[in-house]
Order: structure tokens, then C-alpha cells, then sequence
């Protein structure tokens, strides 16, 4: 009997900047966890939010929500989210006095992909980089997602956790995740979209996690041909049938079972995602609409 594993999932995702957006406003300052350790952070979607990594050497059993310190005010914050696993967080300033900070907008059309050159920002520093490609794993590791492999032209010292990846052309691509890289002069990242996912939860829901989609997949496999689809589910609703072969989700195209893990990761819960399927001989648009995953009833 053939196995098969059941996805439900998990996402996120990110912005766009500005090409003169260091010229109006700061997007960036500092999240300070101690006295003794700090991350840049940088604004998203609306005046008081502010993304950021958690460095390695905060232990998140004991954490307390940082201050924000922009080179001349320090504020309270709030973690809106904390992706234990990523260390990617979401803050809200909890008192005035800071200085003006424009949101970076979301990126929108391709991801970033080998060659493209972008550059690491905090505060008013920039290193240039380039997107050496996409990882699943590191010296036997195996990520959850994958990240962003980068080449920076300064030490990585300089690259820590919560540093913006910004585009020729303004957008914001990831932020760096602080994983140290053996490869002088590398460095590993969140893709934006995995942002843009927290970011849109929170405003609609007031929470983010995991989706729930409802098909199954044969594990033996890397094409996604579905095996099963869970009556009830968003992907049932939509008019997924077993035998279907999923081509396209939320624009992006889906060639393996990990092509579409990605993807689903970057859904909101309750929005409409475009799925194109593979029906027979013949191709089928159809509308999905994602929901959160009850992770005490759904099993595998």
C-alpha cells in the first residue's frame, strides 16, 4: 500500500521599499532584547509595526517584550507573533515619541532568484549582496522552508538577525535570519512572502499559523498528484479532485511537493489563492479559500 503524507501548513510574507526611501523617512531602528543584544528591525504596513529576527542568543522561554530605540527616543513594544522555529516577529510601538518611519511596501512579482543584486540595510548602513540561490538544507540540516542563500561584500558580522534585504529598485526581498554560514562572506535569509503572511494574519485574524487545505500526497513522490481530498476542507470546497495534478498556486508555478510547501506557507488564512490543476488531459482554474489549521483535530 503506498504511503502518503497529509499537508496542512503554514506561511508568511514580506514588503517593498521606496527607491528614495531612506531620503524621506527612516524604515529602520533598533529592537533592543537586553541590555546586551539588540536587532535592527523594520517597519512594515503601518507606522507602528516593526518586523525583526530574534538573535540565537535570546533564550524565547525567558523573553520579554524588547524596546525599539531609534538613535534618539526608546519606546515599549508588544510582540504581536513569534515564529518560535524562525525567530521572525512581529512588534507594535506601545508608546509615542518615536521618530516618523515609512512602512516598506510589499513586494509583488517574482521572487528573487540567483544573481539578483540587492543590499543588506539597517539604520542609515548598507552592504551590497547577491542572491546566490535557495536553500533546503545546510550540512545535513534540513529547514522546515527554505531560505534565501546570499553572498554580502562585508563580513557577516555586519548581516545579523532582523537586517533588511532591499532590492535594486526599492523592494524589500528578506530578512536575515543570523544563521552562521561557514562560506566566508554568505549569508541565509526569510523570503519576503513568509513576512507578507504574518503581516496580512495579524490584521485580518489577530493571530497567524498554520493552514489547513485538506489533500494529501503521496510521499514516494515529488509530483504533487493529489491522493486524497478531506471532505469539508478548503480544497474540497474549491473542487480539487483526486488524480489532479496541482500546476499553479497564488501565481506561483508548483513543478514538485516542494514548490508547493513553499507556497501554501506563504498564504494568509481566509483569503481567495488561485489554484491551477491538472485535470486528465485538460487544464482547470479553480478559487480556493485557505483557513487555519486546528492542529488538535487534524492528524496525519
Amino acid at each position: 500500500m503506498r504511503s502518503a503524507h497529509l499537508f496542512l501548513l503554514t506561511a508568511i510574507l514580506l514588503p517593498s521599499v521606496s527607491p528614495n526611501l531612506f531620503a524621506d523617512a527612516p524604515s529602520t531602528l533598533m529592537v533592543r532584547w537586553s541590555e546586551e543584544v539588540r536587532s535592527p528591525g523594520i517597519c512594515v504596513d503601518r507606522t507602528s509595526w516593526f518586523v525583526s529576527v530574534i538573535p540565537r542568543s535570546v533564550d524565547l522561554d525567558r523573553l520579554v517584550a524588547p524596546v525599539l530605540d531609534d538613535g534618539t527616543t526608546q519606546v515599549g513594544s508588544r510582540i504581536l507573533h513569534l515564529d518560535p522555529y524562525e525567530r521572525l516577529c512581529l512588534l507594535e510601538a506601545t508608546e509615542e515619541g518615536l521618530a516618523s518611519h515609512l512602512p516598506v511596501p510589499l513586494a509583488d512579482g517574482d521572487p528573487p532568484k540567483a544573481g539578483d543584486r540587492a543590499k543588506c540595510v539597517s539604520g542609515n548602513s548598507t552592504c551590497r549582496s547577491t542572491v546566490a540561490g535557495k536553500d533546503w538544507s545546510y550540512r545535513g540540516e534540513r529547514f522546515p522552508l527554505p531560505l534565501l542563500r546570499l553572498r554580502v561584500s562585508e563580513s557577516p558580522d555586519y548581516c545579523n538577525a532582523g537586517t533588511a534585504l532591499v532590492s535594486e529598485k526599492g523592494d524589500l526581498l528578506a530578512i536575515l535570519t543570523g544563521l552562521r554560514i561557514e562560506a566566508t562572506g554568505e549569508a541565509y535569509a526569510i523570503p519576503a512572502p513568509r513576512v507578507r503572511k504574518l503581516v496580512e494574519d495579524i490584521k485580518r485574524h489577530h493571530r497567524s499559523g498554520p493552514i489547513w487545505i485538506g489533500l494529501t500526497f503521496h510521499n514516494e513522490s515529488s509530483t504533487p498528484e493529489v491522493l486524497e481530498v478531506k471532505p469539508g476542507s478548503p480544497a474540497a470546497d474549491a473542487g480539487v479532485r483526486p488524480g489532479d495534478v496541482i500546476l499553479a498556486m497564488n501565481g506561483a508555478s508548483i513543478e514538485s511537493l516542494d514548490d508547493l510547501v513553499e507556497t501554501i506557507h506563504t498564504l494568509p488564512a481566509g483569503e481567495k489563492t488561485a489554484v491551477r490543476v491538472l485535470r486528465g488531459l485538460e487544464e482547470e482554474s479553480l478559487s480556493m479559500t485557505t483557513r487555519f489549521a486546528d492542529l488538535t483535530s487534524v492528524s496525519h
